[in-house]
């Protein structure tokens, strides 16, 4: 069942977000409103093919809608140009038509593929996404952002690309590990800080309840996240100005998974949690915020039991140069100036060009040495 309906308006589309419990098995039902024709190509991961895809086909199957699967593999390095070729290849050899539609079904990886894929193919076919970890739920499959990496940067080559339908059922996340859970969860927080801190609070206050993974809790979670994101991605869809505070934290975990070489042993969610601290640190140093405030973000990051340090392994082998130059790869970085989101407040975020390279220094100093 729907329990919460958002809709995101945007220059190039208007769309609903439909979030609730055990949808997968009737995501016919809600499916065959969004797209145009009867034939549908769902692209997803190994793990996930495994896990839901025979649910999915079924529901689609009984409104006879046709079906044909892509299965790629899993991780942050399929995101590359060779997939995006790959895809397109079977797409074409298909001979699908604008009136088709791609399904994302999986977690940030996949949307940001498929995302991607639809909008080059034929110059733009319909997609949905169907994001099955929190962190695609909370953010990645909302706003329209695809991507690629390159050996330069993260999400350096892409396109904004509005879905049809974002279809975030909760019960998809009982699979997910404590690990990955965590990972989305970063992205929550985010939300919290940058913009909404009753938001915030409520999120400290139910603590152990998220912990548990409520359902109730995580469809509240879901849906106060994408509700923020929502608000921003109508004002500014293609990121000229007030979206870039959707990136706190995110420049300084786009530099750890760079040096990491999108390895695994650091996933996308544990990297801007990481960098959401060393956001948080920097804006203390710079007067932004008071000390209370960066303790609260702790003690909550602590309670949660979020990353919060880069592993030795990876510190062995970077140096404070070798971040500050992975940092200026940055999509921010305009006529050569790094911007950064930091924190006036916990609900307020601002964008700085003018930060003192000696407190970036320090902090980043102080998580590598």
């Amino acid at each position: 069942m729907v329990k919460k309906k958002l809709r995101v308006n945007t220059n190039q589309k208007s769309y609903d977000i439909l979030i609730g419990n055990n949808l997968i098995n009737k995501a016919g039902n809600f499916l065959k409103n969004y797209i145009k024709n009867q034939r549908v190509f769902i692209i997803t991961n190994k793990t996930i093919h495994k896990l839901y895809y025979a649910s999915l086909e079924k529901s689609l199957t009984k409104k006879n809608i046709k079906t044909y699967k892509i299965i790629i593999g899993d991780g942050e390095n399929q995101k590359n140009i060779k997939t995006i070729n790959s895809i397109c290849s079977i797409l074409l050899n298909y001979k699908i038509n604008r009136d088709d539609t791609l399904i994302a079904f999986g977690g940030g990886v996949i949307g940001d593929i498929v995302g991607f894929s639809a909008s080059i193919t034929l110059r733009g076919v319909n997609f949905i996404q169907i994001p099955t970890t929190l962190l695609a739920q909370v953010d990645s499959s909302v706003g329209g952002k695809t991507g690629i990496n390159t050996q330069v940067g993260k999400n350096l080559i892409g396109t904004f690309f509005q879905p049809n339908l974002v279809l975030a059922d909760v019960s998809l996340l009982r699979s997910l590990s404590h690990r990955e859970f965590l990972a989305g969860y970063a992205e929550v927080i985010k939300y919290g800080l940058i913009m909404d801190k009753p938001f915030f609070n409520w999120l400290v206050k139910n603590e152990s309840r998220i912990n548990r993974h409520e359902v109730k809790y995580i469809i509240e979670i879901v849906f106060r996240s994408c509700k923020n994101k929502a608000k921003i991605v109508n004002k500014d869809e293609n990121e000229k100005n007030i979206r870039a505070l959707l990136n706190f934290g995110h420049t300084f975990g786009h530099a750890i998974e760079s040096l990491n070489n999108y390895k695994k042993s650091i996933i996308h969610g544990e990297a801007v949690s990481i960098g959401i601290l060393m956001a948080v640190e920097l804006s203390l140093l710079e007067g932004k915020i008071k000390k209370v405030i960066e303790e609260k973000v702790r003690a909550h990051f602590h309670q949660m039991k979020l990353k919060s340090s880069i592993p030795n392994k990876l510190k062995s082998k970077i140096s404070v140069s070798k971040f500050m130059n992975a940092m200026q790869s940055d999509k921010k970085v305009k006529d050569n100036n790094l911007n950064l989101i930091l924190l006036k407040e916990v609900g307020n975020a601002i964008i700085v060009d003018n930060f003192s390279t000696s407190n970036l220094r320090k902090v980043l100093k102080k998580h590598i040495e």
